[in-house]
């Protein structure tokens, strides 16, 4: 054996290998590609369903904060007139007070001594005409007896008026003390309406929020399908390439082969002769 034919065998194995190689690789680009058109159909499964999911959600969400809105609204309006209504009653309440206090001071003073004096005078009065009706002829209506009756009728009312100014002073502490407390009732209603209305703020901002997020997932649902063909393209793109380049190698090193050969034969026949 020459030794041109002993350096060939090296190169042809080698030649081998490399096509062996590249007919691996070849398959395996085709392999990748099915492989990452089926990866690229799940992700495009699992994104469009998390979009639905998202879109869906921010819809309820802007659902609910819209109805949680327009109830925080009634709620503060209805706050806001509850104290507003509570004001006017304090002051009701605060004229009743001062309007109880004042007649329990004139029950309990003036008009009670004054009746007390009304009576003491009638009684005064009636022993004086009664001592002038002795001298009077006849058997007339006594005018001493009336005013004694009127003496009589008026004796319990000082008393009674007296009690009557205590109560209605009493009264009027209790009025004054309900007043306070439902000043601080309209006070925290007015607190309450304010709390309500900057959460109601927050509210909003939400809802736009939630409007925001179900107007993008719908825009990219819509685009997921284009997004997912041109993924797909690039996949099939890329295997393509892979195996075309794999195909001009395997014809490359097939060429490459078929001169060494023809090389070699010409050496070969050239030492025979």
């Amino acid at each position: 054996m020459s030794s041109e034919a002993r350096d060939s065998a090296p190169a042809r194995e080698g030649t081998d290998v490399a096509r062996r190689l590249l007919v691996a690789v070849s398959a395996l680009a085709i392999i990748g590609t099915v492989l990452g058109l089926l990866l690229v159909q799940r992700i495009g499964t699992t994104y469009r369903d998390g979009l639905e999911v998202a879109r869906d959600s921010a819809l309820v969400a802007s659902t609910s904060t819209a109805s949680v809105e327009r109830l925080a609204a009634d709620v503060s309006k209805l706050a806001a007139s509850a104290a507003t209504s509570l004001e006017q009653a304090t002051t009701v309440v605060d004229s009743a007070a001062e309007s109880a206090a004042d007649i329990g001071t004139a029950f309990g003073t003036n008009v009670a001594d004054a009746l007390d004096g009304t009576a003491s005078i009638a009684n005064r009065l009636a022993s004086v005409i009664e001592t002038i009706e002795r001298f009077i002829p006849g058997n007339s209506a006594s005018l001493a007896e009336d005013l004694r009756t009127l003496a009589d009728g008026l004796a319990p009312l000082p008393d009674q008026l007296r009690d009557l100014g205590s109560q209605l002073s009493a009264t009027s502490t209790e009025l004054q003390t309900a007043s306070a407390n439902l000043a601080d009732v309209a006070d925290q209603l007015d607190q309450l309406a304010a709390s309500i209305d900057a959460a109601t703020e927050q509210i909003v901002s939400v809802d736009a929020l939630a409007q925001d997020i179900a107007d993008r997932a719908d825009r990219a649902l819509n685009r997921s399908s284009t997004d997912l063909w041109l993924l797909r393209f690039l996949v099939v793109v890329l295997g393509l390439g892979t195996l075309a380049a794999c195909v001009a190698a395997h014809r490359a090193v097939g060429e490459l082969a078929r001169r060494d050969a023809a090389t070699t034969t010409g050496t070969g026949g050239t030492a025979a002769v």
